[in-house]
């Protein structure tokens, strides 16, 4: 008996159905069948149903990390605070744009009620600052830079806050 396997390029197809006839969450495009969907074929399907939501969150992540590594070097370096406030001051000055950016360009949902999109912002940045904090604190400890530090939280965040924006923050429809 011949198994059909996908070729390579295949691998990033989406299934249309899942095993209960369900599509699955998200806003994936059905286009082709296939008897099993795996982890590698999902993946593919979201990030191609999402990827021009992607391409704004990464360019605009990739902005905000720099200006938070300027501001950071700032604060320590010329107005010698300590790493807990310059940690404080670098990651609110950064929330600002970023959230203007994903709310009006990333995802389009500046028609949408702001108080209910900022609340849940909010929380959303509450957990990293403390996963930030956390991160450079511990450098402290072992002589490591709170510039790493700052790295580090920032790429443990990332994928969470992609997913958190585009279901939870910005949802075209209530959770």
């Amino acid at each position: 008996m011949k198994v059909n396997r996908p070729a390579p390029d295949d691998l990033c197809v989406q299934v249309s159905a899942s095993p209960a006839g369900r599509r699955p969450h998200g806003r994936l495009p059905a286009s082709r069948h296939h008897q099993s969907t795996g982890p590698v074929q999902l993946s593919c399907a979201y990030v191609r149903a999402h990827a021009v939501e992607l391409a704004h969150f990464v360019g605009a992540g990739l902005g905000i990390a720099a200006l938070n590594l300027l501001l950071l070097y700032v604060f320590r370096t010329r107005l010698h605070w300590p790493d807990p406030l310059a940690v404080t001051a670098m990651y609110t000055l950064g929330t600002l744009p970023h959230f203007v950016y994903h709310r009006w360009i990333t995802y389009r949902a500046h028609e949408r009620p702001l108080v209910p999109q900022g609340l849940r912002y909010v929380g959303m940045l509450i957990s990293n600052f403390v996963i930030m904090q956390v991160l450079v604190a511990l450098a402290a400890r072992v002589a490591i830079s709170p510039y790493v530090a700052v790295v580090t939280s920032t790429g443990l965040t990332m994928i969470g806050n992609f997913l958190l924006m585009t279901h939870v923050v910005f949802a075209r429809e209530p959770r």
